[in-house]
């Protein structure tokens, strides 16, 4: 399905409370134009964007059209752009370490460890409900 109906789904079985979480890489981010009804999934919940080392964003306007951009505003006390609907858009920097999604589902697949790729309970969740295998 697409993310923005994933995200409406969750939102309409569990509500807003506790708060949802749009976790993404810096690359994915700057290609959400070309998601399907991107602006309307923006304003459904939070995003953070994971970016690399040194990535500084001064202005949603810089990565987004500006009329859309406009709508959020920078706020200090979270360090995110606050949205119309009380969302924010929160860039955060961590340390890159040259892993994928495409490259677990690999080694899933292959039958290699991933053991210290990702933390224990998802290397636990993946084993037990045999994702990523050919079956």
């Amino acid at each position: 399905s697409y993310s923005v109906e994933t995200v409406s789904y969750f939102l309409e079985e569990y509500g807003d409370d506790p708060a949802l979480y749009f976790i993404l890489g810096q690359d994915a981010f700057q290609e959400i134009e070309k998601w399907k009804d991107w602006e309307k999934l923006l304003l459904l919940c939070n995003f953070v964007v994971m970016t690399r080392p040194g990535y500084e964003v001064k202005s949603l306007g810089e990565l987004l059209p500006h009329d859309f951009a406009s709508q959020f505003k920078y706020d200090k006390d979270t360090d995110g752009f606050k949205g119309p609907a009380g969302h924010s858009i929160f860039f955060r920097e961590v340390t890159f370490l040259d892993i994928s999604s495409t490259d677990i589902r690999e080694r899933v697949r292959g039958g290699k460890s991933i053991r210290y790729i990702v933390p224990e309970p998802v290397c636990d969740y993946i084993s037990e409900h045999l994702l990523y295998r050919d079956i």
